[in-house]
C-alpha cells in the first residue's frame, strides 16, 4: 500500500532531514536550504547508500534561503524600506 502525504508529513515521518528546512521568521515560508545536497545517504549495517530523500525534499518544497535572522529574502527587502 502506498502511503500519501505532503511535505510536512514527509518530514514528520524522517525528522532527520529537517537539519535541511528553512523557516522564515516574518512569514512563515517553509522551504529546503539551497545548501542541501544533490544526494542524501543512509547508512545501514552494509554500508552507506543514497536515498531519494533529497529529490523528495525537492519535490515537496523550493528552495528558501534565509539570512542569520531566519527571514526570507522577500521580508528582509520589506523590513529594509
Amino acid at each position: 500500500m502506498k502511503k500519501r502525504y505532503g511535505g510536512d508529513g514527509y518530514l514528520k515521518e524522517f525528522p532527520e532531514l529537517q537539519k535541511w528546512m528553512n523557516t522564515c521568521i516574518c512569514c512563515g515560508a517553509k522551504g529546503y536550504s539551497p545548501e542541501m545536497p544533490e544526494k542524501i545517504t543512509g547508512r545501514d549495517s552494509h554500508g552507506e547508500y543514497a536515498t531519494i530523500k533529497a529529490e523528495a525534499i525537492r519535490h515537496y518544497f523550493r528552495p528558501l534561503k534565509v539570512n542569520e535572522l531566519s527571514m526570507c529574502e522577500v521580508c528582509e527587502r520589506l523590513v529594509k524600506k
